[in-house]
């Protein structure tokens, strides 16, 4: 076994083992408390630029397969775990967890005591952080990480999403629709039966929010994050989808300048970092939390209904809930976290937009999937009575 360390950007380090590729990675150190999903995790382009530390004991024991990825790579920039398994054993799996890794030059370690490391971030707050195989001397780990990029004040977006605009090709993706279906692995989220046209602005967009959409019966265009609202409006969308997707909303100004452009003229849809940006453009606000909320397991209360989800989520910002009271759309909010309160959802009635922070999931017992895209469904059906 190859000696591996973790160093934060305060100086505190982490011994632990190499299981996967040699070097040096530098990236923001998150926990993840989800005990399944590591695949759907590290292959999601919200994870871009993040060292994950699984607070589960175990994870790579069932294996990969392609048809849980969420992007056709990994795209976390490494992994820390306390224990990360040998043994594959599902029927599905086409290939071992650490030979993924592997395959992918990602740098994973364990043997590290991941709940002191979940203890310190919810106390110190997420930062810069350094994994190496390399190099164990602290002072010059240490110097690295200072010379380094914060991913906080860059734009990720870019380097992840699309640079041209396509056609999401349905009919091959709905073969594996299909076969998500026949293994009850998949729930269809509607019986609509008309066709929409749906513009889906990449910001490092999920694989299963596109499938998502096909089990809607909408084709969906995906198009870059910067392109003009006059490039989307053109092609005469029945609506606009914000994707998810990596870093911070603020660095994204261009992006929000053109959502505004947009609101009003067809509905919106945003979730994850599209509801962080959507916020924005309808003039609210938003933060850098202490420590995200990475995890498929918070509870949310829909403030319409009263109902509470059970939800997935990923993100490290948040939208600061008192700052839609200068916002000419009436925006309300629609969810809130149960934890810590934070705002989970908002909407603006009188423009049939509206957004989600969390990542509804399309499989059996979730319940929130079918809601979001139904409802952004009657929105496309009734938006000309708005107009």
């Amino acid at each position: 076994m190859k000696k591996a360390i973790l160093m934060l950007e305060d100086g505190k380090s982490f011994s632990g083992v190499s299981v996967a590729a040699s070097g040096e990675t530098i990236g923001q150190i998150v926990y993840n408390t989800a005990d399944v999903g590591y695949q759907e995790i590290i292959t999601d382009p919200t994870s871009k630029g993040l060292v994950i530390c699984f607070a589960f004991p175990e994870i790579g024991n069932y294996g990969v397969n392609l048809k849980d990825n969420e992007s056709e790579k990994i795209q976390c920039a490494g992994i820390v775990a306390k224990q990360i398994s040998k043994v594959t054993s599902n029927w599905q799996a086409t290939q071992g967890f650490i030979d993924f890794l592997k395959k992918q030059k990602i740098i994973a370690i364990e043997r590290v005591d991941t709940r002191a490391i979940v203890r310190y971030i919810i106390k110190k707050g997420e930062m810069k952080c350094i994994l190496s195989t390399i190099d164990f001397d602290l002072k010059s780990l240490r110097s690295k990480l200072k010379y380094s990029k914060n991913i906080n004040d860059i734009d990720l977006v870019s380097t992840i999403a699309t640079k041209k605009s396509y056609k999401w090709n349905l009919k091959n993706k709905l073969q594996l629709l299909n076969v998500f279906e026949k293994e009850k692995q998949y729930t269809k989220l509607s019986d609509n039966k008309k066709i929409f046209k749906v513009v889906a602005i990449d910001c490092g967009i999920k694989e299963s929010f596109l499938r998502m959409f096909a089990s809607c019966n909408c084709n969906v265009i995906v198009m870059p994050a910067k392109t003009k609202a006059e490039e989307i409006l053109k092609i005469k969308p029945d609506g606009v989808f914000i994707s998810n997707g990596p870093g911070n909303p603020e660095k994204l100004d261009f992006l929000v300048e053109e959502i505004k452009k947009v609101l009003g003229k067809k509905p919106i849809l945003g979730i994850g970092l599209g509801h962080q940006l959507l916020a924005l453009a309808l003039g609210g606000k938003v933060y850098k939390m202490k420590s995200g909320h990475r995890c498929i397991n918070h509870s949310i209360k829909n403030l319409d209904t009263g109902s509470v989800e059970v939800v997935s989520q990923n993100h490290g910002y948040a939208v600061l809930p008192d700052s839609f009271k200068k916002s000419k759309y009436r925006v309300k909010i629609t969810h809130i976290n149960l934890n810590d309160r934070t705002v989970e959802g908002i909407e603006a009635p009188l423009i049939k937009s509206f957004s989600v922070q969390y990542h509804p999931l399309a499989r059996p017992g979730a319940h929130d999937a079918p809601f979001i895209f139904n409802k952004f469904i009657k929105n496309m059906k009734t938006f000309k009575d708005v107009k």
